[in-house]
């Protein structure tokens, strides 16, 4: 597997969905990998529990909103790009999940993930962000440098709204358990 840093690649804390965009782009461009599923780390209470986070204190979870990385194969390999994690850029899809989604910890119910795939393809050509839900929350000196991220089809968007929800958005999107997702995607 290549070796790629994340400091190659578009950052900008706090809106890991915009992130991943630039990512796919950057990935189809260069032909660095195959883009494969955006997955959404989200659930009702919108209070998931992520380990190996950046920002987790030791062995203990990080409580997100939401959070957002992306599947692809990299010469035949499955991994997974999360600018956030502690694990490898990329890390191999296993090493990921049992990292970040651990099966010997319980979790309480409000904190558990799911995991909603939405295919790479249409998150790149729909995804649409208006950056509203960080306004005012964040300086605006925060926020990304380039425009925002809008579809070339204004009638067809995919919003971070329905991105987020555990709803069904109308765009091929399957919620599942972090394991099930992995019975999902082997290849």
């Amino acid at each position: 597997m290549p070796y790629l840093k994340r400091s190659d690649f578009t950052y900008t804390a706090l809106f890991c969905e915009e992130n991943i965009w630039k990512l796919i782009e950057s990935l189809y461009i260069n032909q660095l990998a195959q883009p494969i599923d955006v997955l959404f780390v989200i659930n009702k209470n919108n209070t998931i529990a992520l380990f190996e986070q950046k920002l987790s204190l030791k062995s203990k979870p990080i409580i997100w909103d939401y959070h957002v990385i992306l599947t692809a194969l990299i010469e035949n390999e499955l991994v997974v790009f999360d600018f956030d994690t502690n694990c490898h850029f990329p890390s191999s899809i296993y090493d990921y999940f049992h990292a970040s989604f651990p099966n010997y910890i319980q979790i309480k119910s409000a904190y558990q993930p799911l995991i909603k795939s939405i295919p790479a393809k249409q998150y790149f050509e729909y995804f649409y962000s208006d950056r509203l839900h960080m306004q005012g929350i964040i300086d605006n000196s925060k926020f990304p440098q380039y425009p925002i991220i809008s579809p070339d089809n204004d009638f067809e968007k995919l919003t971070l709204e329905q991105c987020r929800s555990t709803k069904n958005t109308g765009f091929s999107s399957t919620l599942f358990l972090p394991n099930d997702y992995l019975t999902h995607i082997k290849l």
